[in-house]
């Protein structure tokens, strides 16, 4: 065979082209790993940001009505 004969040959291609998506595969499959152990932890961690947000809008939820106790004539 001469040099760059190899690259040429059809099987050499194709088992080449195999391995690089096997490699792009197991990859792919450790970074999804990845990210589900992240999630998990996330979802194990206590929740201590939750609020009832009922009250507000728009990040106002933490301000107070300062004319709750008037009969409305401001």
């Amino acid at each position: 065979m001469s040099s760059g004969s190899t690259a040429q040959d059809k099987a050499w291609k194709s088992k080449e082209q195999a391995d690089e998506a096997q490699y792009a595969h197991n990859k792919e499959e450790e970074q999804l790993a990845a990210l589900r152990e992240k999630l998990d932890a996330e979802k194990s961690k206590p929740a201590s940001t939750e609020r009832d947000f009922e009250s507000g809008f728009g990040g106002q939820e933490d301000l107070e009505d300062r004319y709750a106790t008037t009969s409305g004539e401001h």
